[in-house]
């Protein structure tokens, strides 16, 4: 008696055969599909009791199965549905007639940024150094007379005090473009002002979102979150080799995001799940998360907080753990350790034989008594860039955005800066030491 019934435990393998063909090549499938064929075709010819138990042809469809699933043989990755190109961002409206050129002898560039509550020694680090440049550009006169300066407003508090400076820069103060600092949520909401009124924003922030919806009008001077967590996953866990990380991140946006980022790179590279610890900024009693960390004795620590708390980490575990790698996101990094740190990281252009830092450092210690942060470096930048810029463009903001655009291998305090289509600085950015 002939037969062609096939056992339950078979039916289920060639589901799971059926299932994989949508996700293999068609090499791996032809192995697949010749062990399954040849199965079937001893099952047609044999009577039920002559035919070859089902365990063995089990056996090589599952063998089948590993191969085409094997990571010596790389699948070819799916391709996206669709693809906006950075060089299609730009900007084809009205605005550049004179006609729109601003009017009055000041050409006004605006700053957003904390300048009052816990973060504001950040904020005025920026200012600061936003006026050392606005003296440099003070030696060369703009024609027809006309001179630069800088308006400040305070972000601090709520959304809405931060959305008020915003539009008051641009429609009262008459500002050629504004600069906004590392917090992402001012830049975020910068951006739809700058989007709707036609205003250039350069931003320190490095939530890489700010330059991925396409908006022609915001220029990002800053590694992203992206960049500062691969780098980071690549020291720890690639070149060091390092097991016990400890990731400290604050319950805001800014840290949230960067978190997430960080754990999703240390995923990529085959690490362990990371111990994360979440703080308040708020909350002034670290002493839970500290006790924590110090049973832990980590080999590694990553901050992704505000600049105030982890300075105040940073006096307690640099002393702990003398030998233990600290990585320090862009806004942590904005209260130096007092001396040079061995064991500090940060993400940043290179700085080798850069003239221009040494002389912006030393300048800025001389007229604050401190060491400059990164972002320091880069408000600095940001205010000559704009100001290289407006003599091309004139006092007319649709031509300035266009000038922007265009820069490339700028030179400056935080190192090289050149911006592609979609406003990212698209710079090479290392694992360096914290200066």
């Amino acid at each position: 008696m002939r037969s062609s019934q096939i056992s339950d435990f078979e039916v289920a393998l060639l589901h799971l055969a059926a299932l994989r063909w949508f996700q293999i090549s068609n090499f791996k499938f032809a192995l697949l599909h010749l062990a399954a064929r040849r199965w079937l075709q001893i099952s047609e010819i044999s009577n039920f009791k002559s035919r070859p138990p089902a365990l063995p042809w089990a056996a090589a469809l599952c063998a089948a199965l590993l191969v085409c699933g094997s990571p010596a043989l790389p699948q070819t990755p799916p391709q996206p549905y669709a693809v906006i190109p950075r060089d299609a961002v730009n900007y084809s409206g009205p605005g550049r007639d004179a006609s729109h050129d601003l009017r009055g002898i000041e050409i006004k560039i605006g700053l957003l940024a904390p300048l009052t509550g816990p973060r504001q020694n950040e904020g005025k680090a920026l200012l600061q150094a936003a006026q050392l440049a606005m003296e440099d550009e003070a030696a060369s006169p703009f024609p027809g007379g006309r001179r630069l300066s800088i308006v400040s407003r305070d972000q601090s508090d709520s959304w809405g005090r931060a959305t008020n400076e915003i539009v008051r820069l641009v429609f009262d103060d008459q500002v050629a473009a504004l600069i906004t600092s590392l917090d992402s949520d001012s830049a975020h909401l910068a951006e739809q002002v700058g989007n709707k009124v036609g205003i250039p924003i350069v931003t320190l922030s490095t939530d890489p979102s700010t330059t991925q919806i396409n908006l022609p009008w915001i220029f990002r001077l800053a590694p992203t979150d992206t960049q500062q967590a691969g780098a980071f996953a690549d020291d720890i866990y690639l070149e060091r080799k390092l097991k016990k990380v400890i990731l400290i991140t604050e319950s805001d946006h800014d840290g949230r995001v960067g978190g997430e980022e960080f754990q999703k790179a240390a995923h990529s590279r085959g690490a362990p799940p990371v111990d994360r610890f979440e703080i308040d900024p708020a909350v002034s009693n670290l002493d839970s998360a500290v006790s924590q960390v110090l049973a832990a004795k980590p080999e590694a620590m990553v901050l992704w907080t505000g600049a105030r708390t982890a300075s105040r980490l940073l006096r307690l575990f640099l002393k702990a753990f003398p030998t233990t790698q600290f990585y320090l996101s862009q806004e942590a990094a904005q209260t130096p350790p007092s001396s040079s740190q061995p064991n500090v990281w940060i993400v940043g252009p290179s700085l080798i034989e850069n003239p221009s830092r040494v002389s912006f450092d030393n300048r800025y210690r001389a007229r604050t008594g401190e060491l400059a942060a990164p972002a320091a470096a880069r408000a600095y930048d940001a205010v000559r860039i704009l100001a290289a810029s407006l003599r091309l463009s004139g006092p007319n903001r649709a031509r300035l955005r266009d000038a922007l655009a265009a820069v490339s291998d700028y030179h400056g305090a935080s190192g090289v800066v050149a911006f592609d289509h979609a406003g990212n600085d698209v710079s090479d950015f290392i694992l360096a030491r914290l200066p």
